[in-house]
């Protein structure tokens, strides 16, 4: 999938993918692939997509493009070995400190894209929230392996607002960020990295799979929003 402008549109009565890839000038197939799990044959109005918009695309700089590259690369490995750490913690394999380790290096990954933008202080603040955000996903693993629902509970709701923290302060850094937007991606990797565990302890190992393809293909769109924020705060056009 290619770095490129996105457009968020609401869906409108009468409103196919056909004709908003003719209006936004981009196709169906790309349309399908930005939006995983909506139906193509049945928009419902209301729903929010996410478009390549073929109107306000340019030829991005190799910068630009390395600048994403590194985006996703980095955000593509926090999901995958999130989700390493899950299946390690859940069945005591012998490499759960191993990965639990290496997952612990993904808040630098991602933190370290920044400081080429940011004063240290900015960059330190995203990773100790990154690093908090691991920690707590340890925790809500252990609360239910315990089977301790009031625990779980609590550790949701520190998740929950490690992740608003989380996205107000990078919309403080960077104005071409959305907080709400931000919440809700990080809120709903949030509600995947938590469904895609259960799935996984009640032996529903195909929907566990599906809900970890739907987590990357959504810090994926994370990723995009990122780099698009940092380029238009960054980048002379």
């Amino acid at each position: 999938m290619d770095f490129c402008r996105t457009t968020y549109h609401v869906v409108q009565q009468g409103d196919t993918f056909y004709r908003l890839a003719q209006r936004y000038q981009t196709t169906v197939p790309d349309i399908i692939r930005r939006n995983p799990g909506i139906n193509p044959y049945n928009l419902q109005v209301g729903t929010r997509l996410r478009i390549c918009n073929g109107h306000e695309n340019h030829n991005n700089s190799k910068e630009e493009m390395d600048l994403n590259n590194d985006m996703r690369m980095a955000w593509s490995r926090h999901n995958f070995w999130d989700a390493m750490s899950k299946i390690s913690q859940l069945y005591n394999l012998a490499n759960t400190d191993a990965v639990m380790e290496r997952l612990m290096q993904t808040p630098e990954e991602i933190a370290s894209i920044f400081a080429k933008f940011y004063p240290q202080s900015t960059v330190n603040q995203l990773q100790q929230l990154l690093t908090e955000h691991v920690r707590l996903a340890g925790e809500l693993i252990a609360a239910h392996k315990n089977d301790s629902a009031d625990r779980m509970e609590q550790v949701e709701n520190q998740l929950n607002q490690n992740a608003d923290q989380t996205a107000r302060m990078l919309a403080n850094a960077n104005a071409n960020y959305e907080y709400d937007d931000l919440r809700r991606m990080l809120r709903k990797h949030l509600e995947l990295m938590r469904n895609s565990m259960m799935a996984t302890t009640n032996g529903e190992h195909t929907e566990a799979v599906r809900m970890m393809d739907e987590n990357d293909a959504l810090l994926m769109e994370l990723a995009d929003a990122l780099t698009n924020g940092l380029v238009e705060q960054f980048y002379q056009r």
